[in-house]
């Protein structure tokens, strides 16, 4: 009976080892993505400012966006107006806007209904950076139940705002929990990237070139 107690104790602890160097390697794994995620990061931060400053565009959002009706709108509402107009929020400069606005008693409480807004807009917004979101409206969020190919997907993506990167593009379908049907994620979204045509944009850097 020791025999086979010592046999089934090392069993177990053979089982646990496995596990350890599994989990290891998910570690392992997560800590590249995050080094991988904090580069894109800062790199978008760099595109994003060489491109306002080689087009003139003032990092604030311009005077001459308007909004009929705004200071009778929701957040929500708000939000996604002003989204519409140039594909991207940056939360200091929407809270000085509406500050200009007279539509809060001070900074600290727009900016709180801000962030409560955004967070009940998941399908709507995705974290770029942090205090920057991405508008996409509604696109393969979790919980849908209409199927989609990767490719399809991928290409609503690009439709709804063309400056999605093709990181961007597989970031959010991690976080939304698109189902790949047991491909690999990132070879998946290689592949609807380059059948789609838009590996011929180059790299990230490309729209710095447009005239």
């Amino acid at each position: 009976m020791s025999q086979q107690w010592i046999k089934e104790t090392m069993e177990l602890l053979d089982d646990a080892e496995s596990r350890r160097v599994i989990i290891q390697k998910k570690i392992q794994q997560l800590e590249m993505e995050l080094v991988d995620l904090n580069e894109d990061i800062e790199s978008w931060h760099k595109l994003v400012a060489a491109y306002q400053e080689k087009h003139n565009i003032s990092p604030s959002i311009p005077i001459d966006v308007k909004v009929t009706g705004i200071v009778n709108m929701s957040y929500p509402e708000i939000l996604t107006a002003l989204a519409q107009k140039q594909g991207y929020l940056k939360v200091t400069d929407v809270v000085d806007y509406l500050f200009d606005l007279k539509m809060g008693k001070d900074k600290q409480a727009i900016r709180n209904n801000i962030y409560a807004a955004l967070n009940r807009m998941t399908k709507r917004f995705i974290r770029i950076a942090p205090g920057q979101y991405r508008y996409i409206n509604h696109v393969q969020e979790r919980g849908d139940t209409k199927p989609s190919g990767v490719r399809s997907v991928v290409k609503e993506l690009k439709d709804k705002n063309p400056l999605m990167t093709k990181k961007e593009v597989l970031n959010h379908l991690r976080r939304t929990g698109f189902d790949f049907k047991g491909k690999n994620p990132k070879r998946a979204v290689n592949m609807a990237w380059a059948t789609l045509g838009y590996s011929k944009e180059g790299k990230q850097q490309s729209f710095l070139s447009e005239t």
